[in-house]
């Protein structure tokens, strides 16, 4: 029969998810998987990347074409109606690849990510949003995950723009206030020397992201940030060494120079670095969080045979059915019924309560809590990403990710946001030209 990808009648074999049509059909899979393999059950249905602005799409999605030989799947129609327009341009780019900003380490098989403010956004490889530009991160964390390199990367790049940009701002408002400390000229030199590290190395990533806003016609808050610091860096650049290039109008009636804007252009950079540095150690937090919950469950269950003999498994291969022994002390692999034994079992993980609770044949009992001084066997009734355990994790991982209704006028205010923020500069400056920098 055809499942739908809603159904609750779902596990995991052999690293991927089988969905079915009810619990019985499930039973009889996970008794005998081999006897039925894929026939019986249906996969998680795949999904397709939209050529145009690299979104994902659902297969039932009716915004749909053939060329090339193979069916491409859009997630609208004005996506569609480009990519018949000119469709050779979006063949020979791949969506994944286009919004990576650098090479990035091979990600662990199954790996899906994400992006925290999008969560429609999902690519096998990390990268970053087409739509706001911030960095995809893992669906789910593992314990297998090390420090985020993106945190580390950015750190470095706040360290370094941080010790520039702090003398170039005291240069340039000890002038202001009238307090000159070096020559005019050599003033201009010195800013240049101090802000071409952070405007060059320190602000690549926003370069990288504002290119990808243009490409994906999305604008967002790094188009303004690319635009904002390039301009500023730029003009000051050609102010610094080519000063006569400019109108006498724009030139210092007293030493011939040209206003730059290098300390805007830099402490521009290192604020929106430390904001980024910021988020990205909150959001680790929250991933640290869940991988303490994951380290929380059982690596290994002791499964009975029908013959009676006992051997350890891995929790993967423990299956809904199976009778396990829990000795004294040890984690409960997965959440079943007792069948054998008494005891008592520390809920607090999950209940908070200090008194451990009594367990005896027909008990119910939690996976990754801890048995007391009994020995039990139980029957898993809930394995994989069906234990408690596993949907609190899960549930975890989602508020995380989840958003505000606020966030959803945000976006929209964001569309017109930066075009009128864009305009409104370019107007500023005609002005300004005009009727000179005084």
């Amino acid at each position: 029969m055809t499942v739908k990808a809603t159904t609750a009648h779902r596990a995991v074999h052999e690293g991927r998810e089988v969905l079915f049509c009810s619990a019985r059909c499930k039973e009889k899979f996970l008794a005998d998987p081999a006897k039925y393999g894929a026939s019986t059950a249906t996969a998680a249905p795949p999904t397709e990347i939209d050529p145009v602005c690299g979104m994902t799409v659902k297969p039932t999605t009716q915004h749909r074409v053939t060329s090339g030989g193979r069916e491409v799947l859009f997630c609208n129609a004005k996506c569609k109606d480009k990519f018949v327009a000119d469709p050779a341009k979006y063949r020979t780019q791949a969506p994944a690849a286009a919004m990576t900003p650098e090479p990035s380490a091979p990600a662990a098989s199954g790996t899906e990510y994400t992006c925290p403010m999008h969560p429609e956004i999902v690519r096998n490889v990390p990268g970053s949003c087409p739509i706001c530009g911030m960095a995809l991160e893992p669906r789910m964390p593992s314990l297998a995950d090390g420090p985020d390199p993106e945190l580390r990367d950015m750190t470095r790049r706040f360290v370094l723009a941080a010790a520039f940009t702090l003398p170039l701002f005291v240069i340039v408002m000890a002038d202001m206030l009238g307090y000159s400390i070096l020559g005019a000229r050599t003033r201009v030199w010195t800013e240049l020397a101090l802000a071409t590290p952070v405007c060059i190395w320190a602000a690549a990533p926003f370069y990288v992201r504002f290119a990808q806003s243009l490409r994906n016609r999305r604008l967002n808050m790094f188009t303004l940030i690319g635009l904002g610091v390039g301009v500023a860096y730029g003009f000051s650049l050609v102010a610094a060494l080519v000063p006569d290039v400019f109108p006498a109008s724009f030139r210092n009636a007293h030493d011939g120079t040209v206003a730059t804007y290098f300390e805007a252009a830099g402490v521009i950079v290192t604020l929106i670095l430390l904001g980024q540095v910021l988020e990205l150690r909150a959001r680790g937090q929250t991933g640290a969080a869940i991988r303490k919950l994951l380290g929380m469950a059982a690596t290994s269950a002791r499964r009975l045979a029908a013959d009676g003999t006992e051997d350890d498994v891995p929790l993967d291969a423990v299956q809904v059915g199976d009778r396990l022994r829990v000795r004294p002390g040890e984690k409960v692999p997965v959440d079943g019924v007792v069948l054998e034994g008494t005891s008592s079992v520390d809920e607090s993980m999950v209940t908070g309560e200090s008194i451990p609770d009594e367990k005896q044949a027909g008990s119910r009992v939690i996976g990754a809590t801890v048995n007391g001084t009994g020995a039990l066997v139980i029957r898993a009734d809930k394995v994989g990403s069906e234990t408690l355990l596993s949907r609190i994790v899960a549930m975890v991982a989602e508020a995380q990710r989840s958003r505000a209704p606020i966030q959803r006028l945000a976006d929209r205010v964001a569309g017109w946001f930066v075009p009128a923020v864009l305009a409104v500069a370019v107007l500023a400056f005609i002005a300004w030209s005009i009727w000179g920098p005084e």
